[in-house]
């Protein structure tokens, strides 16, 4: 329960931090992903964790190292921006709870570089061996196109 409602709370928080809601017609409060028809956007969303192995499903692997209290692992989003600092959210169903506040297995936002590459950093606790993360990322370009994308990560 609490998985799916970090979940919606990070669609939420993506239309509202990226002013897409908004449908003029009736009223209506829904996310506007139709984009600008005249504007042209050429961007993609492809995330991925390239130091980890990904096996014939998609699934990436993470293996827990003992003794420590996380592991760590780099993810990517590749986006095809140039010239253009483009923001990603980043979400997962993963986190613990610390000092009555929760904690999310990935750090929320990054930015491209010159390259049009966001990074993020994936954090797993002991807490989460056998289970999978599900990581969630998003970006919406000057067209006012929202771009999602999502990976699952197995943590050994």
């Amino acid at each position: 329960m609490v998985k799916k409602s970090i979940i919606y709370i990070f669609i939420y928080t993506l239309t509202v931090g990226c002013h897409a809601i908004l449908g003029p017609q009736d009223q209506e409060i829904w996310p506007d992903v139709s984009g600008d028809e005249s504007c042209v956007s050429e961007y993609i969303l492809d995330i991925e964790a390239p130091d980890l192995f990904r096996d014939s499903t998609g699934y990436y692997y993470i293996e827990w190292i003992d003794g420590y209290v996380q592991t760590f692992t780099t993810l990517s989003a590749k986006t095809e921006s140039k010239n253009y600092s483009q923001k990603v959210f980043w979400s997962s169903n993963s986190g613990i709870y610390h000092m009555n506040e929760w904690v999310s297995s990935v750090n929320p936002a990054s930015y491209t570089g010159e390259d049009g590459i966001a990074n993020s950093v994936l954090a797993v606790w002991e807490e989460h061996i056998a289970d999978t993360v599900m990581v969630y990322a998003a970006f919406e370009d000057e067209c006012k196109y929202i771009y999602y994308d999502s990976l699952g990560v197995i943590v050994k």
